[in-house]
């Protein structure tokens, strides 16, 4: 995995507690399916309201796929959401091989395990889809925990959902290392006392969500070799 790290990483030290697991988001972490998710929520909701920017459907990402609809959908929800969720469906149906690993994911993975690193995941999708999505890649074999947007009342930021992926594999919050994509991952690895390692893709997040994460890159590769260091 070496390559030179790119110049936007804004690192800070290392914490001195050994880490011993390693929890990952899934859309936008582990898998590139960012744009499709994107896709397909507008595909959702066009016929039922105007338009959404690519910037308004990504600040309602974090928790269940029904309830970020809901949200988008707004006002029009009460009459629309059975329809649009349908149009949603519909439209990811089958797509899972489609989104395919971030280049480093699958060898993170490999090595992590061999090394006996525990690996979880912490994400905002349903676990039918996110189940569908780690078996299409082959996955599914890393991860001894799992909680997804389903799973719990709460949803992210609430960094309940992570805090229950990580007793699951049996050890304690500062023995973990979080990595995730949206501002909602930064909030909730921040709450739960997580050195969270934040990849925004190049995306401007807001002062405070850098300033929450433990370390912060501007690509998954470089945000791999980061978690990576953590378990020489």
């Amino acid at each position: 995995m070496a390559r030179p790290q790119n110049d936007s990483l804004a690192m800070k030290s290392l914490p001195g507690a050994k880490k011993s697991a390693a929890i990952f988001d899934l859309d936008g972490t582990l898998v590139d399916s960012m744009p499709f998710v994107v896709e397909t929520f507008i595909y959702a909701i066009e016929p039922f309201r105007d338009r959404p920017t690519t910037e308004e459907v990504l600040s309602q990402l974090g928790g269940p796929l029904d309830t970020c609809l809901r949200n988008l959908l707004g006002a029009a929800a009460l009459d629309s959401f059975p329809e649009a969720r349908k149009r949603m469906l519909e439209h990811e149906h089958g797509q899972e091989l489609k989104l395919a690993p971030f280049d480093g994911a699958r060898e993170l993975l490999e090595s992590l395990k061999a090394k006996g690193v525990k690996l979880g995941i912490w994400t905002g999708r349903d676990r039918w889809s996110a189940e569908k999505i780690l078996a299409a890649h082959d996955f599914t074999r890393f991860f001894g925990s799992m909680v997804c947007g389903d799973d719990l009342k709460s949803h992210k930021p609430d960094p309940a959902g992570l805090l229950h992926a990580i007793d699951r594999v049996g050890v304690k919050p500062v023995e973990a290392v979080f990595m995730g994509d949206a501002d909602a991952d930064v909030l909730g690895g921040h709450a739960a006392g997580v050195h969270t390692i934040f990849v925004h893709h190049g995306r401007v997040a807001p002062a405070h969500i850098h300033s929450r994460a433990a370390e912060v890159y501007a690509e998954p590769f470089d945000a791999f070799a980061a978690v990576a260091r953590h378990f020489p």
